[in-house]
């Protein structure tokens, strides 16, 4: 991951052109780390996109290049936390829309596509952060093990011990709502609205 060293040493110099490919480099990891944090896919972009704006703007502070990826996960962070202090107001993705013009997928179908979204995510949010953080990275973003570690600052063999971990949990949690739904009745099924994409 240390190539990106002379793209910091070139934006520091001021080429915008650098900035922009760490930008496109360190996007995804930023996002994965935000959502980590936020547990909400729009809220977790505007945290990632004001990150690197403020990055931008103070980019001379960075003393030492390759501390790159620590130092912005820190920005990230403190956009995180100031957005998740915010009142959070009810959103509705426009994919839970039905358009009644368009004959697939059918109500029935995105119905159940949106159960299994809030479901996974549900999963997801309910495991520690530390272990939540390497998951989306790893799964979402697909980072590999050791890009991860350089990122949150921590050994590659922990970054593997809470990937191990996350799936174990994980599985334990979704086998207990299958469960659960197993049981369920029909009628009784909960519509959700305002989650996931």
């Amino acid at each position: 991951m240390e190539d990106f060293i002379h793209l910091v040493h070139s934006a520091q110099s001021g080429s915008l052109e650098a900035f922009t490919m760490l930008v496109t480099r360190f996007q995804n990891m930023a996002y994965g780390y935000a959502y980590a944090i936020l547990g909400d896919f729009d809220l977790a972009q505007d945290a990632a996109q004001e990150a690197f704006i403020d990055a931008y703007q103070v980019f001379t502070d960075l003393r030492e290049p390759v501390a790159f990826p620590a130092w912005l996960k820190r920005i990230i962070f403190k956009y995180c936390d100031r957005l998740s202090r915010q009142k959070r107001h009810e959103t509705f993705p426009l994919d839970t829309i039905i358009d009644s013009a368009c004959p697939e997928p059918g109500p029935q179908e995105m119905i159940e596509r949106s159960e299994l979204s809030i479901q996974v995510q549900k999963a997801i949010q309910a495991i520690p952060t530390n272990l939540r953080m390497v998951t989306v990275l790893f799964y979402l973003g697909g980072y590999s093990h050791a890009e991860i570690a350089d990122f949150l600052e921590v050994p590659t063999r922990t970054v593997k011990s809470r990937l191990h971990a996350s799936r174990q949990r994980l599985k334990e949690r979704m086998l207990a709502m299958v469960q659960d739904g197993i049981w369920e009745e029909p009628t009784s099924r909960t519509i959700y609205t305002g989650y996931g994409r």
